[in-house]
């Protein structure tokens, strides 16, 4: 295998998102429609996922993380850029090299009710994509399906029942274990704990951590809660309208967030550090429309700390610290003292 192919090597990460866009087409009418413009869900975004790693997806509801995760999905295909698993380019494929990926890639999602055939008892519910890719025969499958609700703590005998007769919490590990039956590489969680009750969330997010400690599954986690995100991720990813504005490792994030939107998030919803006495910032105005985001760094219209030219060139996402990718002009060498006014009125020692 020489070196930069695209087939499968060592060192290479399990998901790669290149220079990503999927803009979607605004219009007006319907025998004679025109389009006026694109919305620009998610726009030119970039970041890795390692083999049996978490990367957290956040951000406000129409900050791209949906669009994201059905790209991935294969569910969308892309305006622009690409994503590679195992360095392959996952749109395009068809017969048999998309049911590999379907099998490779699985989901959970908020609702498990949702994703549950009521009139489909849960054993063949979970067995139901071992049937369709052929991988073995009835007593084979039968056998799998049994580890699987062990797996995910639930009993063998549960197999003949149907899923209203589970609680919110048995229904998401049921789901859980029908996205394992594959053996995936990644699953995605949309909000996988939000629907439950506060008091199994967490047995809920510790059953995710020892799959993967056994499996080396790795998760796409797309969330708004963040206290589900610093418990759970490796490294998290932060977006407003469409851009990447702060992407680094979870722990690094949370103990020294660095772009005003980031700090603005996290105000309103958790204490990064709960030592410091910390103000809940307010941001002013609206989420402007994906359909005519500002121009320069999307953020400017809202950011108690925007400068002239904050309206006109848009903040490229660079590392400011080891590791550590923020897209403000605020780390411009020509913006430290509106940085160093920034630690000083938010993030007070």
């Amino acid at each position: 295998m020489t070196a930069g192919s695209l087939g499968e090597f060592e060192g290479q990460p399990l998901l790669r998102v290149e220079r990503l866009r999927k803009y979607y087409p605004f219009t007006k009418g319907i025998l004679f429609a025109k389009t006026l413009g694109q919305v620009k869900a998610v726009d030119d975004i970039s970041f890795t996922i390692a083999a049996g790693e978490t990367l957290g997806l956040v951000g406000e509801s129409g900050c791209g993380k949906t669009t994201t995760s059905k790209l991935i999905l294969n569910l969308e295909e892309p305006s622009e850029g690409r994503i590679l698993l195992r360095g392959k380019p996952i749109h395009g494929l068809a017969g048999d090299a998309l049911r590999e990926y379907r099998a490779r890639v699985q989901a959970v999602f908020q609702d498990p009710w949702s994703s549950l055939n009521p009139r489909m008892m849960v054993g063949r519910t979970i067995a139901e994509s071992l049937i369709v890719t052929g991988w073995g025969n009835r007593t084979d499958i039968a056998e799998r399906v049994r580890e699987l609700l062990e797996q995910v703590g639930l009993r063998q005998d549960q197999a003949t029942q149907y899923p209203h007769e589970f609680s919110g919490g048995q229904r998401q590990r049921i789901a859980l274990a029908s996205a394992l039956a594959s053996e995936p590489q990644l699953i995605v969680l949309d909000e996988p704990v939000s629907a439950l009750d506060v008091s199994i969330r967490a047995q809920m997010m510790n059953l995710l951590k020892d799959i993967q400690a056994r499996s080396n599954v790795a998760y796409l986690l797309v969330a708004h809660d963040l206290a589900t995100v610093r418990h759970m991720a490796d490294q998290t990813v932060v977006m407003y309208l469409g851009k990447i504005v702060e992407y680094a490792a979870t722990q690094t994030l949370f103990d020294n967030v660095l772009h005003p939107y980031t700090k603005a998030l996290f105000s309103a919803v958790l204490r990064p550090r709960p030592d410091r006495r910390e103000e809940e910032i307010v941001l002013a105005g609206e989420v402007p429309s994906p359909l005519n985001p500002p121009s320069g760094c999307r953020f400017h219209t809202r950011c108690p700390f925007a400068m002239a030219h904050c309206s006109r060139e848009e903040p490229p996402l660079r590392e400011v610290e080891p590791g550590h990718l923020v897209a403000c002009h605020l780390y411009d060498a020509a913006a430290a003292p509106a940085f160093a006014r920034m630690k000083e009125e938010i993030v007070p020692t």
